[in-house]
């Protein structure tokens, strides 16, 4: 008795809890009737499934398509077309295992048939399909082979796609340029008459397949090139010609200056010695200035002096011993721009920007200041440019009474710019204003600042400005530093070069497209070299303003790490809207790779690439390319 009461219990609890199940489920269910969940948000508002060929989903007209011909042999991107559809688009494949026993029997009996006709045909001499005959059976014991020895194995795939439009016409029309295409590789697309519903259901990323009667098999091999390997096409519609796609070997066209397609001008090009990082460059302004392009080469090593001469530039020689000159302490009116880089049809003379460059290159030859010398040397420069008239007003750069300068023997015209202060000019107001207030600090720097004066070692920037640098008409303006001693002169000279650029080249004509070329710009975050700070500020701040006055930077160089390990020379990596990186060296590769998030892939290429290979890395895009020149441009590129 006691035994049967606890069953009875047993079975009265279980009912009690079947019904606590039972009403949770319930309580669960009215919650939901009342909620919104995912589906509800993707869910469109309407299906009209009235017509054969196409249906509307919401204000969309979508045809499904199963693909029902295939050619006779496929390679990797067979089915690009589907997969990088320049429209609205969507391809599902779908693949299931075959039974291989089964498989095999089946290619068995398709042997035994083929042999049989063959024999048939030869017997009553009829030669019209031998040949085709004989490929079929060489081809089927190839597969059984391959099968029998595991070396394949046999699946059955769907390719099912779905093709918006927002009109019937329209995606009529698409659909035609899509069947034309897919043709031309002899590729069919079958829409899925009165089917319409379950094929656009099989091509959602449901993972189910609705129409089970449209398989093709496909061995192991065919099957891999069915997949989309993502290979980043860069082909913008008035791009200039970069280089050849290495995947897909179509040409790589890009356009610097289209700010719908990249925020900015600013380009990076990293490789090793060797790795064709000078020839590339060379390549890019060269095409580039048949598309009205103007460029301005920073030169450390005299590499580009046969490239300025074939477009018809100008060549600049900077070196203690050239006639041409350049005054560090130039001054430009520039056109006034709103926050889109437009002209507003004034011009000022900013005035305190210039200053602060030329404290920067005060810095850079002092092998550095403290503040407080950066507080006084920069009232220095100011008042040397108030003392010769010149003001942020325009009119204060031109003579405004004819007059002759006794030291030189000109003879100055109303209209005529003014001559500029100079070295000379800025270091005797230094030792006056340190002198008067008894500055010892001042002093000290004065005396190490005595070897760049007119007369010393170092005076080639205490000067003014030759005449015959021709900023206006020349494509390409080359600075040849390649002669100036490297650990004092040669940071200086290029710093030089770039700023002075700044106020004569940049800040002139923002119609025109421009482009500063820094070749070796690791010189100018190089911790090791003197004033490094002041360098690279004025490489970053290039970096950020270049883009308002239509103009980018383009940075080369070979030893990454010397930017990887400045924040400012980081920054510049972070402003360029491209970098490209050619073969790297193994030192250089892990910082390379951390900085910008490379594939294993990735590393790996850039460590064994080819001479003129390269990864073109467009913001969270990749692309490898190889920089294709025409003998022509190689002759012209190359010549002394």
């Amino acid at each position: 008795m006691k035994l049967i009461k606890r069953k009875k219990e047993k079975t009265k609890e279980k009912d009690n809890k079947k019904v606590d199940v039972e009403t949770k489920e319930i309580d669960k269910k009215t919650l939901k009737k009342g909620s919104r969940d995912i589906k509800d948000f993707f869910a469109p508002p309407s299906f009209d499934r009235s017509h054969p060929d196409y249906i509307k989903v919401g204000n969309k007209y979508v045809r499904s398509f199963v693909v029902n011909g295939f050619p006779s042999i496929v390679s990797v991107g067979w089915l690009d077309n589907l997969y990088n559809y320049e429209g609205d688009m969507d391809t599902a494949l779908y693949i299931e295992p075959a039974d291989e026993r089964s498989a095999l029997e089946e290619l068995t009996n398709k042997i035994t048939q083929f042999e049989a006709q063959l024999a048939t045909e030869m017997e009553k001499g009829n030669i019209k399909n031998i040949t085709r005959l004989q490929n079929n059976v060489q081809s089927l014991y190839a597969q059984r082979e391959r099968l029998e020895q595991n070396y394949e194995n046999l699946f059955y795939i769907q390719i099912v796609s779905n093709l918006y439009a927002d009109s019937e016409d329209e995606l009529n029309k698409q659909a035609q340029m899509l069947d034309n295409k897919l043709k031309g590789r002899r590729v069919n697309l079958m829409p899925a008459y009165l089917r319409q519903d379950d094929s656009y259901k099989s091509a959602l990323p449901f993972g189910k397949n609705y129409l089970g009667d449209a398989y093709r098999n496909f061995n192991s091999g065919a099957l891999t090139a069915c997949f989309p390997f993502y290979n980043s096409e860069i082909s913008h519609p008035d791009g200039v010609f970069t280089g050849v796609n290495l995947a897909t070997m179509t040409p790589v066209l890009i356009d610097f200056y289209d700010r719908n397609l990249l925020p900015n001008s600013n380009l990076t090009v990293f490789g090793k010695s060797g790795s064709g990082k000078t020839f590339f460059v060379s390549l890019l302004t060269l095409r580039s200035t048949l598309k009205g392009v103007r460029t301005v080469i920073i030169d450390p090593e005299g590499e580009y002096r046969g490239l300025t001469k074939a477009v018809g530039g100008t060549h600049v020689y900077i070196a203690p011993d050239s006639p041409t000159k350049i005054n560090p302490f130039d001054l430009e009116e520039e056109d006034e721009t709103d926050d889109d880089g437009k002209p507003t049809g004034y011009k000022v003379v900013k005035i305190k920007d210039k200053v602060s460059d030329v404290l920067n290159l005060i810095a850079v030859m002092a092998g550095g200041l403290t503040r407080e010398q950066e507080s006084l040397v920069s009232t220095v420069i100011a008042e040397t440019y108030t003392d010769k008239g010149f003001t942020e007003d325009p009119k204060s750069l031109y003579i405004t009474e004819p007059s002759f300068n006794k030291e030189t023997g000109e003879f100055y015209h109303q209209g005529k710019k003014k001559p500029m202060p100079t070295f000379s000019d800025f270091h005797n107001k230094l030792v006056q204003f340190a002198e008067e207030s008894n500055n010892d600090e001042l002093k000290s720097l004065a005396n190490s600042l005595i070897m760049f004066k007119k007369g010393e070692v170092y005076d080639m920037f205490d000067c003014q400005t030759s005449a015959d640098i021709d900023f206006k008409n020349s494509p390409v303006i080359t600075f040849d530093i390649s002669q100036l001693e490297e650990s004092i002169l040669r940071p200086i000279g290029m710093y030089i070069a770039l700023t002075w650029t700044w106020e004569k080249f940049i800040k002139k004509n923002p119609e025109v497209q421009k482009r500063i070329v820094a070749d070796e710009a690791w010189m100018l975050v190089n911790k090791n070299m003197a004033g490094y700070e002041y360098t690279s500020a004025f490489l970053d701040k290039a970096a950020r303003r270049i883009r308002k006055r239509n103009g980018g930077l383009l940075v080369a160089s070979q030893n990454f790490l010397e930017f990887e390990n400045n924040e400012l020379g980081k920054a510049v990596l972070t402003n360029a809207s491209m970098n490209i990186f050619l073969k790297q060296d193994a030192s250089d590769i892990d910082a390379v790779s951390d900085t910008f998030k490379l594939s294993q892939g990735e590393k790996n290429f850039l460590l064994t690439a080819k001479t003129g290979e390269m990864l073109i890395k467009m913001g969270e895009e990749s692309s490898i390319a190889y920089a294709l020149s025409f003998p022509y441009e190689k002759a012209l590129i190359t010549q002394k």
